[in-house]
């Protein structure tokens, strides 16, 4: 089920039971600037994808949600000129289209990561035009279905 505040499949309650402060329905991103950017970055970053034994199946759905992903992030920076930020997304969906050109191997995940980190980037630059403290998804672990955070040694 999906949360009504920022659209992430993250659990109601973070992992030992309690909800967070002040969070009202549960949702870790109620409150701050770009919650459903920030949650779709998360879903993805602690995503099935990024594990060593994830299937061609995970790659090609964490692929669709990057496309859907880097949709709303280009939405966010709409007409705005911030150059930096549409740099960034140019290069997230440059790595975004070599990842589909590479099918379901080592190189199209390798180029969706370089995707997702340049989404990350574009992110962090609309969190600094609103003057909010950059978004780090290890504050976010908990509330998903994540043993640790992912790193690229796992491959």
């Amino acid at each position: 089920m999906s949360c009504p505040h920022c659209g992430a499949e993250h659990f109601p309650e973070p992992a030992g039971g309690t909800k967070a402060g002040g969070a009202g329905e549960g949702c870790p991103y109620l409150g701050a600037p770009f919650p459903k950017l920030r949650a779709g970055h998360d879903e993805l970053y602690f995503g099935r994808w990024r594990q060593a034994d994830a299937s061609p199946l995970d790659l090609r759905r964490a692929r669709n949600r990057l496309r859907t992903l880097l949709g709303w992030i280009g939405d966010a920076v709409g007409a705005e000129g911030l150059p930096a930020t549409r740099k960034d997304l140019a290069r997230a969906c440059e790595s975004l289209q070599a990842a589909e050109a590479q099918g379901d191997g080592q190189e199209a995940f390798l180029h969706m990561d370089h995707a997702l980190s340049y989404a990350h980037r574009a992110i962090g630059d609309l969190l600094h035009e609103k003057g909010a403290a950059p978004h780090s998804p290890g504050d976010f672990a908990a509330w998903y279905e994540a043993a640790e955070i992912p790193f690229r040694e796992d491959w």
